[in-house]
């Protein structure tokens, strides 16, 4: 059977003034204590952050309740503190007094080398872990997995505000993250050799000091018999978090089960990338096969149809079509963001994203444009507070 993992990052504000706060000593712990569902929270690496790391799950409807049991068990405890924990992919905005690192020799050693990068590591992914039969299928997956790899982060594009306005980018956590000396696109390898042959390079190197410092959009793990999906920005929402999961399974056992049938060009994949950010589902996106722009809803259901023998198998087709075809209408979490703002300004963005963040079905931001849409669905919700 094939497994799922999923891991998820949130940003902790105070409630009052809605900047980044760290934690005293005592907060930290009693989140580190926080175990729901077989999972583990773990800090991140900024005092700013916390990370949850999922059981090993077989089914979707186990990952619906384990995420949503650990988001509500965080949202408790945080509200004891005055701070919430919120799912955005970066921090609408900061107070200028520079980050705070978590006191982990790993963390404070990347501090030590890249400052300028770190002073600004405001943001939060969602990661997902599929397990694999052997190393040599886990590069055939990976392969097989890059053409999707930007189609991935627009669908999941949760980012659009930087520095207390919009990036321009739908997911500026993609675009921030570019910044760290191994990330983006991973190559194309010939085997399981030539992978280990060229990560212990790239080790050997004076910057790459360990296995978590080789950043790439997937990679195989070094530490579980899985591949690790990176391209998500972090979900507002739980059911957002699983159709993404599930799809991701997805094609990870198409590409496990099917060789791909060519390669794109390393630079056509780059800049695909790099659209995908800017616009998220909202524009035009590159086939990575042929080259050619097409709309974004063309290229979600040739992923879904590339996919759909393996999603059905698992029996998540109805969840990844219903899931698709709701971010298709409705939007990405940047459109949802963006939306809020034009009402509320970065407050209210950021009291929505932790009201959503605990809520089991859609909540849309229940603005002038929503709210005739909306009005009839149980599940609209007006961001009226970080704490409810």
């Amino acid at each position: 059977m094939t497994l799922l993992g999923i891991e998820e990052e949130f940003l902790l504000v105070d409630q009052d003034a809605l900047f980044p706060v760290a934690p005293t000593k005592h907060q930290t712990a009693a989140l580190q204590h926080i175990a729901v569902a077989g999972g583990q929270a773990t800090l991140e690496w900024l005092r700013c952050q916390i990370e949850h790391a999922s059981a090993v799950l077989g089914d979707t409807q186990t990952a619906t309740e384990a995420l949503l049991a650990f988001r509500q068990e965080l949202a408790a405890v945080t509200r004891q503190f005055n701070i919430a924990a919120v799912p955005v992919g970066a921090a609408p905005r900061i107070d200028g007094r520079g980050a705070t690192i978590s006191d982990a020799d790993r963390y404070l050693q990347l501090a030590e080398l890249a400052p300028g990068i770190a002073a600004d590591q405001y943001i939060n992914g969602m990661h997902v872990h599929v397990t694999i039969p052997n190393p040599e299928a886990g590069v055939q997956a990976l392969n097989g997995l890059r053409p999707w790899l930007p189609l991935l982060t627009a669908l999941s594009a949760n980012s659009p505000f930087w520095q207390g306005r919009d990036s321009g980018f739908a997911s500026w956590r993609t675009i921030h993250y570019r910044r760290w000396m191994v990330s983006g696109m991973p190559p194309y390898f010939q085997d399981f050799e030539d992978y280990t042959r060229r990560v212990e390079a790239l080790l050997a190197s004076d910057v790459v000091t360990d296995h978590g410092g080789i950043c790439w959009l997937a990679r195989l793990s070094h530490r579980h018999p899985t591949i690790e999906v990176r391209a998500c920005d972090v979900q507002l929402q739980v059911s957002d978090a699983v159709v993404l999961a599930a799809l991701i399974r997805g094609l990870v056992s198409a590409a496990v089960d099917q060789p791909p049938r060519s390669q794109p060009q390393v630079e056509l994949l780059d800049v695909s990338l790099w659209q995908a950010a800017k616009f998220g589902l909202t524009g035009r996106l590159l086939d990575p096969f042929s080259g050619t722009p097409y709309p974004a809803k063309k290229l979600v259901w040739q992923a879904f149809q590339h996919a759909l023998p393996y999603i059905e198998a698992f029996g998540d087709d109805e969840l990844v079509r219903a899931g698709l075809e709701l971010l298709l209408a409705e939007g990405t979490g940047a459109t949802r963001q963006r939306a809020v703002y034009q009402c509320e300004g970065i407050p209210g963005v950021l009291r929505y994203a932790a009201e959503a963040s605990t809520a089991r079905h859609r909540r849309l931001p229940d603005t002038h444009e929503t709210r005739t849409s909306t009005s009839s669905s149980d599940d609209a919700g007006h961001p009226s507070g970080l704490a409810s």
